[in-house]
């Protein structure tokens, strides 16, 4: 059996010091580009594995990120028939290209209603049973600043994706919410659009509320425009059956565009009024939000604003990563990323 090797053989393979190796194993940004690239191809020539469970009983790092999900629309309830949401897919897509390109490892834990209730005892439950060197939070959940607090007291390294408050707690990454709803009405409006619907993403979720308020704020600068909200909760169902109530004519003027929060729910509307037998975009036009898979799946497909979530996600784990090897919590760092409007075939001007 071959003997293990050590950092200390990757030291003198190297031509380095003990510590350099260390500070290299640990991502330490500490160590300049050369020297790094002189260590790792030590490790490669000399097939290092570090070992984690060592680094671990230690008081090392434990190589892993967590992902905190909060609960979401009956995808964990058996025999549901509803699948992962596709905007947690593509942030679990970014974090794990980001954890593998720094040999990190991502665990996923769901919390329920009943654990959020229970608030800071069942948090720090599940933080002793997974044992994180850091944690991502998404919509909702990281939107919970009494969570958010906690983990800032715990010194928890910590990464809020797309947060709508209190951006100066952590690291923060995502759009500029505001702008993109303001921007989104413009849209509409440039199109010459003045009867118009608006299905909303579910409560409390933070960077949702920001881009509805600018896009209903710039709607009441008009005074010609009639403004439709009906609820929803991000799912294909809640577009539909939103899609119904606004279409029937029941609660006002039939809209000539609808603006739905995210492309699922716009996909639900375009699925409804095609059975309806309403032309698209001749009879009505329908814009989204994300540019999710969906949107270019559907028939006509979805017109849509991109927000770059595998982009975001991977800078999320990077960061979670960097702090963690610094041994710092960046506070106040707001890193918003370029959104684009994506034109297909579902609206048009009138």
């Amino acid at each position: 059996m071959m003997p293990r090797i050590t950092i200390k053989d990757i030291a003198k393979h190297a031509g380095v010091s003990f510590k350099t190796v260390s500070r290299v194993i640990n991502k330490n940004p500490s160590v300049g580009g050369e020297l790094r690239e002189k260590v790792e191809a030590s490790m490669m020539a000399l097939d290092y594995r570090p070992n984690r469970a060592a680094s671990l009983l230690r008081g090392g790092k434990s190589y892993t990120i967590g992902l905190i999900l909060g609960p979401l629309t009956g995808y964990l309830e058996p025999g549901s028939g509803r699948s992962v949401p596709t905007y947690i897919t593509d942030v679990i897509t970014g974090l794990l290209q980001s954890c593998n390109q720094a040999g990190y490892h991502l665990l996923i834990e769901p919390v329920t209603e009943d654990q959020l209730e229970a608030g800071v005892d069942a948090v720090d439950a599940l933080l002793e049973d997974t044992t994180l060197d850091g944690l991502v939070l998404v919509p909702p959940l990281c939107d919970r600043l009494w969570l958010v607090d906690h983990l800032v007291n715990k010194r928890m390294p910590c990464v809020r994706v797309n947060p709508g408050k209190a951006h100066e707690r952590t690291i923060s990454i995502g759009l500029d919410n505001n702008a993109v709803g303001a921007d989104i009405a413009d849209y509409v409006l440039r199109h010459n659009h003045r009867q118009i619907g608006y299905i909303a993403g579910p409560a409390n979720h933070g960077s949702h509320d920001l881009r509805w308020q600018s896009f209903a704020g710039r709607m009441r600068e008009c005074p010609d425009v009639v403004l439709q909200e009906m609820p929803g909760d991000f799912t294909f169902d809640s577009g539909w059956s939103a899609a119904s109530r606004l279409l029937d004519g029941s609660e006002g003027p039939r809209p000539t565009a609808i603006f739905a929060a995210n492309d699922e729910m716009a996909a639900g509307v375009i699925a409804y009024a095609k059975s309806t037998g309403l032309e698209l975009p001749g009879d009505l036009s329908v814009i989204g939000f994300g540019d999710l898979a969906v949107a270019s799946q559907c028939y006509p497909r979805l017109t849509t604003v991109r927000q770059p979530t595998i982009e975001i996600s991977r800078d999320a784990a990077t960061e979670v990563i960097n702090s963690v090897a610094n041994h710092e919590m960046s506070e106040g760092k707001v890193i918003n990323h370029p959104y684009r409007f994506v034109e297909r075939d579902s609206f048009a001007a009138i």
